[in-house]
Formats: C-alpha cells, structure tokens, sequence
C-alpha cells in the first residue's frame, strides 16, 4: 500500500485551480510545445501533510490507529494563493500554488502528524515541511520558463479551505495515473 496524509482543498478551491491550470496548459503549449508537463487532476487536488510510502498491510492497520484519535491542533481556514516553481532559479520541475493564511496552523498539524507516525512510517524523518498544492509536474523543462509561465499569477488567490480534518489516503498507480482512497479521517479539536 502507498499512503500519505493530506488536506481536502475542496470543490471551490478544485474549479478555481482547474482553471488555472488550464491556462497554464495553453501557456505552455503556446511558449515551450516541447515541455512534458503532467497536470494534476483538479479531483486529485490536495496538500500533503505527511507522505508515508509503501507499506504492508499491518503497519498500515498501525498507522490508520495511530491516526484515529483527534488532533490537538484547532480547526482552522487556510488561505490556498500566489503560484511558484520548484526549485527555485532552475529548470521548473514542480508547478504550485501556496499557502498564505493559516500556514503556522498547517505546519502544527502536520508536526502532530509526523510525531504519531514516528516509528510506524518509513518517512517520517524529520526534514523542513514545505506545504503547496501540487499543479503540474514537469518532466521535462524543454525552454518552459517559470516567469513567462507564472506571469500575472504570483498573486492569484484559489480561496479559503476550512481545514476541520486530515484523510489518510491510499494511492493506487495504474497507466492512468494514481488514483487516490480514503482510508481514514483524523478529526481537528472544534472550538
């Protein structure tokens, strides 16, 4: 099984950052036709909180248990906004959309995360959490240029996320793509 935790960004979120990514998809068919591009799904849309990886079926009993319990972290909104490449300064290789507000809240949550999984998980080393919401991967630059690209996007606001819980998921690879299975829900503590 390969599993990660997430945040559900929501239909609203979905459509205004399907939108987007269809501009970007002419924007690059037009400025760079050779750049491979894989776009996300807008039905896959989601911020990772913590991936996990392969696992065999008892851990991942293990871990959907460890995750049962509801988080100390509060309910919170998360601002998703602004668009950005991965990495910085070089040939793009990750197309994204941030986190304004609500970042310190998402980042708390995500330590919560990490810190149950600990043991459990075979990636829950301790490395900086740098939380966006996945556009497109690109699998080949091919003269694509994140300025032409992003320009006019670095502000663009996708909306506002209630974040209320996590969902750990289950990822399925096929020739299709993944496709992505709930298999558990954590709870935020509720005001």
């Amino acid at each position: 099984m390969r599993l990660f935790v997430a945040v559900d960004v929501g239909a609203d979120v979905q459509r205004s950052a399907s939108r987007t990514i269809e501009h970007l998809k002419r924007l690059t068919e037009q400025t760079a036709p050779r750049a491979r591009v894989t776009w996300v799904k807008p039905e896959q849309l989601h911020l990772t909180v913590q991936f996990i990886g392969h696992v065999d079926p008892s851990p991942a009993d293990k871990i959907r248990a460890a995750l049962a319990p509801p988080l100390e972290t509060r309910a919170f909104d998360l601002a998703i906004e602004k668009t950005g490449t991965f990495p910085p300064g070089r040939p793009p290789r990750v197309i994204w959309a941030g986190i304004g507000k609500g970042l310190d809240n998402l980042h708390a949550v995500e330590r919560e995360v990490r810190a149950r999984l600990k043991g459990l998980a075979p990636s829950t080393e301790d490395r900086d959490y740098n939380p966006h919401l996945t556009l497109g991967r690109v699998k080949s630059p091919a003269g694509l240029q994140p300025r032409t690209l992003l320009g006019g996007l670095e502000s663009v606001v996708f909306g506002v996320v209630r974040v209320a819980a996590v969902t750990l998921f289950e990822s399925r690879l096929s020739s299709s793509g993944p496709t992505y299975f709930a298999i558990g829900r954590t709870e935020l503590a509720q005001i």
